[in-house]
C-alpha cells in the first residue's frame, strides 16, 4: 500500500497554518500522499489566558473530532497504509494518537504542542514540540509526560501554543528549527 501522511489539525489551527502546512509539504516532498482530516463544527473551548482550560468542553471536542476523523480515515483505509505518518497539532495530537490506538497500529507521529490527553495513548516512534509559554499545558507537566513516555521533545523558549512568541524574526527561526527537525524525523523512518 501507499505512503500516507495524515494531518490532524488543532482547534483553530488548520492544515494551512505554518507548522502543519510546511510539515505536510516536507512529507509530500518525501513521497507521502497527504490527507487532512476535518472535524466540522466543534464546541467552543476558550483559550486559556491565565485561567484554566474548560476540560469538559475539551473532552467533548476530542470525542466529536475522533468520531468524525475515524469515519474519514475508515473510508480512506488509512490504517492499511504500509508507511503511515501522523502530523498533528494540539487536540489533533490526542485525536491522532487515539485513532492509531483504536486501530492497533503504531505509526510515526509528529506532535506539535500536544495536549495532556495525548499522553494517555501509546506514542512510540513519536517526536514532540513545545513552547515554554504554552498555556494549554505547563512545562513541568509536559516534561514529566514526555519523560514518562520516552517521547523526544524539542522546546522553544518563550513560545506559545503555536510555537510563536510575537517577534517575527524569532518566530521564523523557531519555525525553521522545527521544520529541519521534522524533515530529519520524516526521513529517518520512511519506508522506501
Amino acid at each position: 500500500m501507499k505512503k500516507t501522511a495524515v494531518i490532524f489539525p488543532g482547534l483553530g489551527y488548520g492544515a494551512d497554518r505554518p507548522l502543519l502546512y510546511y510539515a505536510g509539504t516536507l512529507a509530500k516532498n518525501s513521497g507521502y500522499e497527504l490527507m487532512a482530516v476535518h472535524y466540522g463544527e466543534l464546541p467552543h473551548v476558550a483559550r486559556p489566558a491565565g485561567g484554566k482550560l474548560d476540560i469538559p468542553a475539551l473532552e467533548e471536542c476530542f470525542r466529536l473530532a475522533l468520531e468524525r476523523a475515524s469515519k474519514q480515515l475508515e473510508q480512506a483505509k488509512a490504517a492499511e497504509c504500509r508507511d503511515l505518518l501522523i502530523i498533528s497539532k494540539s487536540i489533533g495530537t490526542a485525536v491522532g494518537a487515539a485513532w492509531a490506538f483504536s486501530k492497533k497500529i503504531a505509526p510515526r507521529q509528529i506532535l506539535y504542542t500536544p495536549v495532556t490527553k495525548t499522553f494517555e495513548f501509546p506514542l512510540e516512534s513519536s517526536i514532540a514540540f513545545h513552547g515554554t509559554a504554552d498555556p494549554w499545558i505547563g512545562n513541568d507537566e509536559f516534561n514529566a509526560l514526555c519523560q514518562k513516555t520516552s517521547v523526544p521533545v524539542h522546546v522553544f523558549d518563550g513560545a506559545n501554543h503555536s510555537l510563536e512568541c510575537g517577534d517575527v524574526d524569532k518566530d521564523i527561526s523557531y519555525l525553521a528549527v522545527a521544520m529541519r527537525t521534522t524533515a530529519e524525523f520524516i526521513l529517518s523512518g520512511a519506508i522506501a
